[in-house]
């Protein structure tokens, strides 16, 4: 530590890195209103400060040890591959920056709405009287176009963006036929609000057309401090067999997070749909494993899309999709039989009483194409980021 703070140096590695979330650790103590992020010149200056946020749970009002460190999010503007870069992490010595960011309207029972700078992104919509299963709906793009739509018309089932899954127990909990179950929601609860990021934490139950409760997802969804042309949103979704034990069935119809685009993006309307390998379309995308897809296309005279990430940290990543030119692509590791066309290769996967089974994706809501938006490069961001040590000065 010096006369501003931790000084810490992010490495880009091998990629060009934009708006890209890190996270440092800092001294956390019960005097300070916050953490202020600088860059340090060459010179040792400081530039402007930059939103930052304490996250974890180190109480820096309460009883926290003196030296009691924390970590810190912020978010780097630019970064070239190859590149270095110091940044002060101070509490006393700088300025704070904690206009803006990222905030959550609960409206009890019903819904959670994620603000960026005041302006609506994504609301999640949990009202058990109304939705079979919670889901994100509006999505909206650059310019507040929608980028997700319901598909009432068609696939009734289809809700923007949400988790389902098509066989668990022998219950459907994909469709809205006669007979399929339910995922209700036991509670939403803010877990934070700030200049780089707002989270909430979902508690849902999955139950049988009866209403028996057979199993539990505990979701955090976390939306960042981003432009209006690259909103960055991640899904953490936790299956967790609390009643029973559980059997995930190989079913094309199933997610783990799926995604119903607008109508004017469908490839059937002049979108297009790309995965990581340059697959094009749903005959090179169905049943293909690839770290992400990209569908995208122009609303209202906007070029915008959505691109959907798996972590390299999921089960069988990197996952094979289901995708279709009428707007649906889903993150689907569990429909092996239907996808080889081979009975003999399963995606069925059991957990027993007490299991846990954990999903991370990223989702990149983002102007223009996949080249313009530089998803490849995006990619990276999640899956492999900046590394981020400490400087020792002394």
């Amino acid at each position: 530590m010096n006369d501003h703070g931790v000084i810490v140096e992010v490495d880009a590695g091998y990629h060009d890195r934009e708006n890209t979330v890190v996270y440092a650790p800092a001294p956390c103590h019960d005097e300070h209103s916050g953490h202020a992020v600088h860059e340090v010149a060459e010179d040792g200056s400081l530039g402007e400060p930059m939103p930052a946020q304490c996250v974890g749970f180190c109480d820096c009002a309460g009883e926290a040890e003196p030296d009691c460190e924390a970590m810190v999010a912020f978010i780097i503007p630019e970064l070239k591959a190859g590149d270095k870069r110091r940044y002060a992490i101070c509490t006393d010595e700088c300025d704070t920056d904690l206009s803006g960011g990222v905030t959550v309207e609960m409206e009890e029972g019903k819904t959670a709405s994620f603000l960026i700078g005041g302006e609506l992104f994504t609301r999640y919509n949990f009202d058990q009287e109304q939705f079979v299963r919670p889901n994100a709906f509006p999505v909206l793009g650059p310019g507040g176009v929608h980028v997700t739509e319901y598909a009432e018309s068609d696939h009734p089932h289809h809700k923007s963006l949400y988790v389902a899954l098509g066989e668990v127990n022998g219950f459907d909990n994909w469709s809205e036929v006669e007979g399929h179950s339910y995922i209700h929601n036991q509670c939403v609860d803010v877990l934070c609000e700030g200049p780089v990021f707002a989270q909430i934490m979902a508690i849902n139950d999955w139950v049988d057309p009866k209403g028996s409760k057979f199993m539990e997802d505990w979701t955090i969804i976390t939306v960042y401090n981003s432009p209006d042309g690259a909103r960055l949103m991640d899904w953490d979704i936790t299956l967790a067999a609390t009643e029973c034990g559980i059997h995930i069935g190989d079913t094309k119809e199933s997610g783990t997070l799926s995604v119903r685009m607008n109508t004017p993006l469908h490839v059937r309307h002049g979108g297009t749909m790309i995965n990581a390998y340059g697959g094009i379309s749903e005959s090179e995308n169905w049943g293909k494993p690839s770290p992400w897809v990209d569908y995208y296309g122009e609303v209202d005279g906007v070029k915008c899309g959505l691109a959907l990430m798996d972590s390299p940290g999921n089960l069988r990543h990197p996952t094979t999709w289901h995708v279709r030119n009428y707007g649906l692509f889903t993150a689907n590791c569990w429909g092996y039989s239907y996808f080889t066309g081979d009975q003999s290769i399963r995606g069925d996967y059991t957990m027993p009483e007490g299991d846990t089974l954990n999903f991370i994706y990223r989702v990149y809501v983002h102007a223009g194409d996949h080249l313009q938006a530089k998803t490849a490069e995006r990619y990276f961001d999640f899956a492999f980021p900046p590394e981020v040590s400490v400087v020792d000065e002394d």
